[in-house]
């Protein structure tokens, strides 16, 4: 039961990350908002788990490959997606996005697992095609062939196919090793890549936050990242990727209420949108 509670409140963890996420990239560079989550985090995980049960060396080197793929793809790859996006999108709109996560999560799971894609599946993934398409184009699906989309909302759909691979990976090709210490470890990976692509790339990212900065930097590294990664990498070992990123149902609507006591309000079109990809993803990742 603990472990459900956990993913529940990784879904408001993450919501809260949207507009903590919006605000930080008002007043710093993207990539060094990221880089300062992620190293807050590692700064805290690496001792405490020192600490706790001591690190699994051997563990590690065995699943060296996977916790690559987890740090780089699913954890680097995802935060450029959603922070650059969120420069360019609503946090509301880039929390209805990676709400299609879930049903490539799903789909995942049928072709690294042998599953069979039932007919609920295949349903729940064309509805959820059709709400992403609703929320991006703000209710006009002609816009798709008029104007296009905001470039936000193109990034937040790659960084929502990041976070499907990122949940695949444990219980298929990590093995041996504790959920803590993975989900660490894929960290730790994280802010080595974010070091060495800030120092070529844009020196000026290692620059420590602006005081205006500081404390959502400190809500994302502490609460939404050292723990609710943790949490996270439980609930997917003990229950299963697609069951697990079912969670991320509640993402949007956790995200809808939060905005609307920060003000933020919110169009018929992107409650349509939102019923459709969570109905979606109901549908596509049932037993």
């Amino acid at each position: 039961m603990m472990g459900y509670v956990q993913l529940v409140l990784c879904a408001l963890l993450w919501a809260l990350t949207y507009h903590a996420g919006k605000f930080a990239v008002g007043v710093m560079p993207p990539l060094s908002a990221i880089l300062w989550r992620f190293t807050t985090a590692v700064v805290i995980l690496v001792p405490w788990i020192a600490l706790r049960e001591g690190w699994d060396w051997r563990g590690l080197r065995r699943n060296l490959w996977p916790l690559l793929v987890m740090g780089v793809l699913g954890v680097v790859c995802f935060n450029l997606a959603m922070f650059y996006g969120l420069q360019s999108t609503s946090a509301v709109n880039a929390s209805l996005i990676m709400a299609f996560s879930p049903i490539l999560t799903a789909c995942g799971t049928v072709l690294l697992g042998g599953e069979r894609l039932s007919l609920a599946r295949v349903t729940g993934l064309l509805l959820g095609v059709l709400g992403v398409a609703l929320v991006v184009t703000r209710g006009s699906l002609q816009a798709l062939w008029q104007v296009g989309v905001e470039r936000g909302d193109v990034l937040m759909l790659g960084g929502s196919l990041a976070w499907a691979i990122y949940g695949l990976v444990p219980r298929r090709f990590v093995h041996g090793l504790a959920p803590a210490q993975m989900g660490a470890a894929s960290l730790v990976v994280t802010v080595l890549t974010l070091w060495v692509l800030c120092a070529i790339a844009s020196p000026v990212a290692l620059q420590l936050p602006p005081r205006a900065a500081l404390w959502p930097i400190l809500f994302m590294g502490v609460l939404a990242t050292a723990v609710a990664y943790v949490w996270w990498n439980v609930g997917v070992v003990r229950i299963g990727a697609s069951r697990a990123a079912g969670f991320l149902n509640l993402i949007p609507v956790f995200t809808m209420l939060s905005g609307l006591l920060l003000g933020v309000s919110i169009s018929l079109a992107q409650l349509l949108g939102a019923a459709l990809v969570i109905g979606g993803v109901a549908l596509a990742a049932r037993q």
